[in-house]
């Protein structure tokens, strides 16, 4: 008789605690892990209180499962809800927002742990957001309330690392202060022809990337093809690229990359990964977009 455990279909939630490394070396040993005791904890609740399983525990982060979109989603909002408010009400002595990953797939599980490729994009998913973000597959878009189909934001198609196609990626608001006139409606990210062109400004320097040049650097040295003379700048920081029918940016750099789409106020963080570039946005260079000071390139992508 084979032991092989039969595939289920689940909602696969991988969350990580931001900067945990930081924490240690802030904090101190014992306060940083009991800090992660707290918060593995209060989440794994959480996870139960919405009929999810707590898969394991990873220090600083968790794995769970869910059998339905619906009630991970909102058990991934009520956990960054409670953590960002443990912020003000000095439950923790620092801000400990999770980034979140969120994909949905036949998975195998087993005592202790669960594997498919609904883990390993969730896990990708998670490392791409940003401190406090909810970055969701479009299987998981599927079957939500209709609040939170209101709450969706699409983030278009980003490359996660290990995948050779790119996948539609949608943010969820979990904040009180969501407003549902800022919801922004699904861009098209393949564009069909090659008469595109990519405009990129920092500053007063002004760059027009048609699609036949194929490949753009953006970097602190002269020999990018883009200049951005910031010490937080990587050498060579970031490639954009025309792949057939859409312009793909991808970070090369040591501090991060974040990009922001217009009419979007939160950035989709990108650590040695890719996503693709459509409408107008902003490409923060090196620091975060809530810092004033970040070099900031505006991009805009139009036909010419």
């Amino acid at each position: 008789m084979s032991n092989m455990r039969k595939p289920v279909t689940r909602t696969v939630v991988f969350a990580d605690v931001v900067g945990s490394t930081g924490l240690y070396k802030s904090l101190g040993d014992a306060v940083a892990a009991r800090l992660m005791t707290q918060v593995t904890q209060a989440t794994g609740e959480i996870v139960a209180q919405h009929r999810g399983q707590v898969v394991k525990t990873m220090g600083d982060g968790l794995l769970a499962v869910f059998d339905d979109n619906a009630a991970a989603v909102q058990a991934c909002c009520e956990a960054q809800r409670r953590l960002a408010q443990w912020g003000h009400d000095n439950s923790a002595p620092v801000s400990v927002p999770l980034k979140i990953g969120l994909s949905r797939g036949p998975v195998v599980l087993t005592p202790g742990d669960c594997f498919g490729d609904a883990v390993n994009a969730a896990a990708r998913l998670s490392g791409s957001a940003a401190g406090g973000q909810i970055l969701l597959g479009e299987a998981v878009a599927e079957g939500l309330s209709l609040e939170q189909q209101a709450r969706l934001r699409s983030l278009g198609s980003i490359y996660l690392r290990g995948y050779e196609q790119a996948v539609p990626v949608h943010q969820i608001e979990w904040d009180a202060g969501w407003q549902n006139s800022q919801t922004m409606p699904h861009l098209p990210t393949v564009i069909a022809h090659a008469t595109q062109h990519l405009g990129l400004s920092w500053l007063d320097v002004h760059q027009d990337m048609p699609a036949a040049q194929g490949v753009l650097h953006i970097g602190r040295t002269q020999a990018a093809e883009f200049v951005v003379n910031d010490i937080r700048v990587s050498r060579q920081h970031a490639r954009i690229e025309w792949r057939g029918s859409y312009f793909m940016l991808t970070d090369l750099s040591s501090n991060g990359t974040w990009v922001r789409y217009a009419g979007q106020d939160n950035a989709l963080a990108l650590r040695r990964n890719e996503c693709v570039l459509h409408g107008q946005g902003e490409i923060c260079l090196g620091a975060k977009p809530t810092d004033p000071t970040a070099p900031t390139v505006m991009f805009e992508v139009f036909d010419r």
